[in-house]
C-alpha cells in the first residue's frame, strides 16, 4: 500500500487497481505530469466503457444461470 503523502505512489496504486497495465500506468503519469488532461481522460473513461461493458455482459450470463436454475427447480 503507497503512502498517502506519496501522491504520485497513491495514483499509481489507484490506476492499477483500476485494471490498467503498468505500461498504461506509466503512460498516464506522463500524461499527467504534461498535464495533459485531455488525453488522460478520454483513457481513463475508455477503460471504465469497457468496464462497465464487461458488468453488463457478466449480468446477462448469471441472469441466464438464475433463470436456467430456476427452470430446474421447477420441473421437480
Amino acid at each position: 500500500m503507497a503512502y498517502a503523502a506519496d501522491e504520485s505512489a497513491v495514483i499509481r496504486e489507484n490506476l492499477a487497481d483500476a485494471g490498467f497495465s503498468p505500461e498504461s500506468v506509466e503512460s498516464m503519469m506522463h500524461m499527467l505530469d504534461e498535464q495533459n488532461e485531455t488525453a488522460l481522460k478520454k483513457l481513463i473513461a475508455e477503460h471504465r466503457k469497457k468496464l462497465l461493458s464487461n458488468i453488463h455482459k457478466y449480468t446477462s450470463q448469471l441472469d441466464c444461470l438464475d433463470y436456467f436454475t430456476y427452470t430446474i427447480n421447477k420441473r421437480r
